[in-house]
Formats: structure tokens, C-alpha cells, sequence
């Protein structure tokens, strides 16, 4: 009777280690993202009082935070509070939400136009080989502008791979064209035009997102004209260091 008892005593005393262990193992598991849950769940505390956010969601299948209709500013205050907690900037997936849901006055990343909806013929640069398909290309700045008045735009690449990337380029890499709603290409890329010959180091970490350069256009067309009111793409992409992105679009409408 004694043995037996020992044996019972002896068995529960492993088996709360063992019960500690799998659980633990649980919360640090990760994702295919690389993220563990806990890191998941601390994201949503930060996502409290931002005006823009219409939802937000846990992934389970890849491991990030889905966050809908935040607008540039709330993006950019995330992206500090996440520093500040020590979390990667890339555990979250931003996606567009519904405009009509939008509460804030900031500017806004506007859904990419679909492709299909676009010319196939293009004026803009595409020489070298294709980046590695781990960083992705995006336009982010206002929706709107006023004919005349010039404005500005990001054009950034986000980092989804495990390494950092370092890119050697030119400070005018990054080249656009404008397309009206009817598919016509109505601000070519402009083949002379003066840059200077310094040269860029970018840097993207892994999950990060990174401006390669700022684009600037004020609603003029190829001859310098205004252009009528109504809703345009810009289309642009980076061609240099002997490689090029995929196509960046963002929708404007010129007022």
C-alpha cells in the first residue's frame, strides 16, 4: 500500500511541470508570420482610442492583427505605440475600410485601383530584375487636390520577409504617371527631367515599411494643363539598382 501511494505522489508531482510546459509551449508558439499569440494580443490594448479604426481582428490562420479604416496619422501613431511596446511593426495587416465610415480628417490610403481596370501599355521605366517579391510597393497621401496646387505622396515598400533589405539607388528612382477614369495615360512620365546624381541608401526591416521617395504632381496634364475635375490613378514605380518594384497605385480625385 505504502509503494503504491509513493507512486501516486511521485506521478502528481511531475505532472504539474508537464501541464506548465504544454501551456507555456502554447502561448509561444508562433505563426507562419513569426508572432506568438501574446505578442497578438498585446496589439489590441494600443488600438483603444483611434478615431479612424472601423474593426479589428485576430488572425489565427497567418498570426497578425487585422486593422480596417485607419487613416495615415492613426497609422503613423500605431506604428509608434508599437515601438513603444516592443512589439514588430509588421504584426499588423492594415486593410481600407469603407469610406463612408471614416471619421477622421487625415489623409488617407485609398484602395489600389485594380489592375484589369488599368492600361497595359505604361510610360514608366522597367528595366533589371523584379524585387524580391517580399517587399511590396504602396502609394500613401492625400485623396484629393485642388487643379494648380502641388502635392505629395509616399512611395514605400513593406518589408513581409525575415531579413532586412538595403537598398543602393538614385534620389529620382521612383518614377509615376497619371491615368484619368476613361484608361488614358494623361501625365506621361516625363523623360526630361533633371536629377542629381546622389545616391539613396533605404533601408527596410523585416516586417517593416520603409518611404523611398516622395512623388509630387498638381493636377496638370502632359502640356501643363489643368486637368478636369474628376478621379485619376497615379501609377508609379522604383526602378533603380538595377532592379524595379511591382506597380504602386493610388486613386486621387483633382477637385
Amino acid at each position: 500500500m505504502k509503494r503504491v501511494l509513493l507512486t501516486l505522489s511521485l506521478l502528481s508531482l511531475g505532472a504539474a511541470p508537464l501541464t506548465a510546459a504544454v501551456a507555456q509551449t502554447t502561448t509561444m508558439s508562433a505563426f507562419p508570420s513569426g508572432y506568438t499569440r501574446a505578442q497578438l494580443d498585446a496589439v489590441t490594448p494600443l488600438l483603444g482610442d483611434l478615431k479612424t479604426l472601423q474593426s479589428s481582428r485576430l488572425d489565427l490562420t497567418q498570426g497578425r492583427v487585422v486593422v480596417v479604416g485607419l487613416s495615415a496619422v492613426d497609422r503613423l501613431t500605431l506604428l509608434v505605440r508599437l515601438r513603444q511596446a516592443g512589439l514588430p511593426t509588421g504584426i499588423v495587416d492594415y486593410q481600407v475600410g469603407d469610406k463612408t465610415g471614416a471619421t477622421g480628417s487625415g489623409p488617407t490610403t485609398p484602395a489600389p485601383v485594380p489592375a484589369g481596370s488599368l492600361p497595359d501599355a505604361t510610360t514608366l521605366p522597367i528595366k533589371g530584375s523584379p524585387l524580391a517579391p517580399t517587399l511590396r510597393a504602396a502609394l500613401s497621401g492625400p485623396g484629393t487636390l485642388r487643379a494648380g496646387t502641388a502635392t505629395t505622396w509616399s512611395f514605400t515598400l513593406s518589408n513581409t520577409g525575415t531579413a532586412a533589405v538595403n537598398l543602393a539607388h538614385g534620389a529620382c528612382d521612383v518614377r509615376f504617371e497619371v491615368i484619368s477614369a476613361a484608361g488614358e495615360i494623361v501625365r506621361p512620365d516625363p523623360k526630361d527631367t533633371l536629377c542629381t546624381m546622389q545616391i539613396v541608401n533605404t533601408s527596410v526591416g523585416a516586417g517593416e515599411t520603409a518611404e523611398v521617395q516622395k512623388i509630387r504632381w498638381d493636377g496638370r496634364g502632359a502640356s501643363g494643363q489643368a486637368l478636369p475635375a474628376g478621379t485619376y490613378t497615379l501609377r508609379a514605380v522604383f526602378n533603380g539598382a538595377g532592379m524595379h518594384s511591382e506597380f504602386a497605385t493610388l486613386t486621387v480625385t483633382v477637385q
